[in-house]
Formats: structure tokens, C-alpha cells, sequence
């Protein structure tokens, strides 16, 4: 039963879990992350070295792992606070109301309300936990979650449906939606300078962009059984250009390695946010940069972590981007290893292999001969 969960934790980001490793060394239980802590302030400043240094920093973090933690990342702290407080009294409403918000045609609109176990995010990989590369969860993931798309009537997806209790629920989530545009609008001028681009090199394909907000609850899983082969989220890559996350405990694993994968900690900052590419990012460099696994484990039993609130945007571009390999990334060395695709096209491709209904890598089918 839902609603016997355990929802006593803090009520602002990361109150359960403020004693972890805060390392701007972005270390965890004391040793070296393979994922690094970027202060990205130079972005928002009048410096272009600095720019093209952080630019630097962000290029080499996407094609060693794909993912990375910055901060001084410029999103107002009451944005952020007062998202995460409405997020917190949503996911306390009782059950009934909150499935009044569960889309009856994914087809038509593939956002809304999804209770605990309703995802299996893992359909779309081959690959769940590191005992086993072929092992599926026996049930759905160990969270409930709730989704909008973008605003804008321009972009081509369904209205936005948005829920109007709790009080400030609404206000709240567009403007964190549209902060979290911006800052993904100034991490991709950086990729651009990264890339050898013109900064705006990704700005005409972002002016109807199908951009999509997500927050997983996580419950407190004291005093309860999970099921065999379910966690908090299954192993997974994600879909567009890129992702950003506001966690409010450890728990985010990554790994780059599909077969027999290694896992290891992404360090959790309370002021920073988790971005990590998209496995169309990954495609449009050509394979340069990476897309990573990734996965959130549940609380070890020596570990009190309570319940975990997480806040995902996650950047696509215009549905109707054609997306090729990025002239940069390709050599003759590196021939380009896929055909253009139409940004909406490869996102319904992803989609539909994270139901199980395509194959888990048909958004990734190389050329012939690549």
C-alpha cells in the first residue's frame, strides 16, 4: 500500500541524506569519482577564455563518461526550493487523487502521474543489475513519478496537463521548467565551443524544443519487503541531448560498461545539479561523447536514506531537428557511423523500446558498412 510509506524526511533538497560527501573534489565515502564537480559561473560572464576553459572541462567530461556535476549553475535557490516543496506535497496526496493524473492513451500523451512500480526502465538495455547482463526486474521500479512536456503549442506535442493542487504546484514546476531550459541552453553553448562549433550552433533547433520535467519519489523503504529484482530505477540511458538532475540523496550509480557492467557512485553536491548526455547527444557527436548507463540503487541495509525526491529535465530538441553526425566528429578515421534521423522519430524509437515494444537498440542501428 502506497500510502503507508514511511514520508517523514526533510522537506528541501537533500535533508536526508546533508551528511554524504559534499566534496567539491567530487569524492564519495572518501575516495575519487570518476564523474567531475565543474563550476560553470564563467558561462554566464563576460570572459571568453573562461568560457572556452569551462568549455574544455565540460568537452573532455562528456567523452570520458558522459556525465558530470556542476555548479554556480546560475537557477535562483527559490526556484528550486519552492519546486521541490510542491513536489513533496504532490506525492502526499493520497493515491486516488494523484491517479486522477495517469494518462488513459500514452500515444496521445505520454506525460502524467505513474504510481510505484509503474516503469521499467531497464526494457530499454539489456542490461539490469552487475550480476548479470540478460537479468530483468520482476517487477516495475521502485519509485512513482509524475511528468510534464513543454508549454509551448508550437512544439507539436498535446497541451500541458498540469496538475492544479496542491496550491503552487503549477507556478512552481513552469518556472523550474524554464530555468532549467535556460541553463541547458547555456551548457550547450559550451558543448558547441567544445566541439569546435559557433556557439550558437545548436540555437535554431531549440525555438520549439519537446523538452520534458520528471519527479521520481522514491519511498522509504524501512518496514517493507521490495520485491525480488526491483530497485529504485533500473539501468537505463537517456533519450535526447541532455539530462538535469536535482537529487536529494546518494543513491545514482553510472557505469561504462553495458556488458557486466562496473558501478560506481556519482558524488552527490546539495547545491549542485547532475547532467549527464542523452543517446541522441551521443548519436549527433558521432560516438564521441558518451550516453551512460546509469541506475539508482536501493539503501544498503547499514544505510538510512530514507526517501529520495528527485527532479529530472530532460532537454530534446525541436521535434522536427534533423539531427546528423556534427562535422567535428567526423575523420576518416571516424567515418559518420549513422544516417541522419529526425529528432521526434528517434525519441518515439527510445520510447517505444523502453515499453518493450522495439528493439532495445534500434534507435542506435548504425549505417550500413559503419
Amino acid at each position: 500500500d502506497p500510502q503507508s510509506w514511511s514520508l517523514t524526511e526533510g522537506r528541501a533538497p537533500g535533508m536526508a541524506a546533508r551528511e554524504r560527501s559534499r566534496s567539491p573534489r567530487g569524492e564519495t565515502n572518501g575516495e575519487a569519482s570518476i564523474v567531475p564537480i565543474i563550476d560553470i559561473s564563467a558561462l554566464s560572464g563576460d570572459s571568453q577564455a573562461a568560457k572556452l576553459e569551462v568549455a574544455r572541462q565540460l568537452g573532455q567530461a562528456c567523452e570520458d563518461i558522459g556525465f558530470f556535476v556542476v555548479v554556480n549553475h546560475g537557477i535562483p535557490k527559490d526556484v528550486i526550493e519552492e519546486a521541490w516543496s510542491r513536489t513533496l506535497d504532490f506525492f502526499d496526496l493520497p493515491l486516488e487523487e494523484k491517479l486522477t493524473h495517469k494518462t488513459d492513451d500514452e500515444a496521445k500523451y505520454p506525460y502524467g502521474y505513474s504510481a510505484l512500480g509503474g516503469e521499467i526502465l531497464s526494457k530499454g538495455k539489456e542490461v539490469d543489475d552487475a550480476k548479470s547482463s540478460s537479468a530483468k526486474p520482476a517487477v516495475g521500479d521502485m519509485k512513482e513519478m509524475m511528468q510534464i512536456g513543454p508549454k509551448d503549442a508550437n512544439s507539436g506535442m498535446p497541451p500541458r496537463r498540469i496538475p492544479s493542487s496542491p496550491a503552487g504546484f503549477s507556478e512552481a514546476w513552469d518556472r523550474y521548467y524554464e530555468e532549467a531550459n535556460n541553463l541547458a541552453r547555456r551548457l550547450l553553448k559550451a558543448f558547441a565551443l567544445a566541439l569546435d562549433l559557433e556557439e550558437d550552433f545548436f540555437e535554431s533547433r531549440l525555438d520549439r524544443h519537446i523538452s520534458a520535467m520528471r519527479s521520481n519519489n522514491y519511498p522509504d523503504q524501512k518496514g517493507f519487503v521490495v520485491p525480488d529484482g526491483s530497485i529504485r530505477c533500473s539501468a537505463h540511458t537517456d533519450y535526447g541531448t541532455i539530462t538535469i538532475l536535482k537529487s536529494g540523496g546518494p543513491g545514482l550509480q553510472v557505469s561504462k560498461d553495458k556488458e557486466c557492467p562496473t558501478w560506481h557512485d556519482v558524488p552527490f553536491v546539495e547545491d549542485g545539479f547532475v547532467i549527464n548526455l542523452g543517446d541522441l547527444m551521443r548519436r549527433w557527436t558521432n560516438d564521441k561523447w558518451s550516453s551512460t548507463l546509469h541506475r539508482v540503487v536501493n539503501p544498503p541495509a547499514d544505510k538510512a536514506w530514507g526517501r529520495r525526491l528527485a527532479i529530472a529535465f530532460f532537454h530534446n530538441l525541436n521535434k522536427d531537428a534533423v539531427v546528423e553526425a556534427i562535422p567535428s566528429c567526423v575523420t576518416d578515421s571516424r567515418p559518420a557511423l549513422y544516417d541522419p534521423i529526425v529528432a521526434g522519430e528517434f525519441l518515439m524509437l527510445k520510447h517505444l523500446a523502453s515499453n518493450g515494444k522495439a528493439d532495445p537498440n534500434a534507435h542506435l542501428k548504425q549505417r550500413a558498412g559503419a
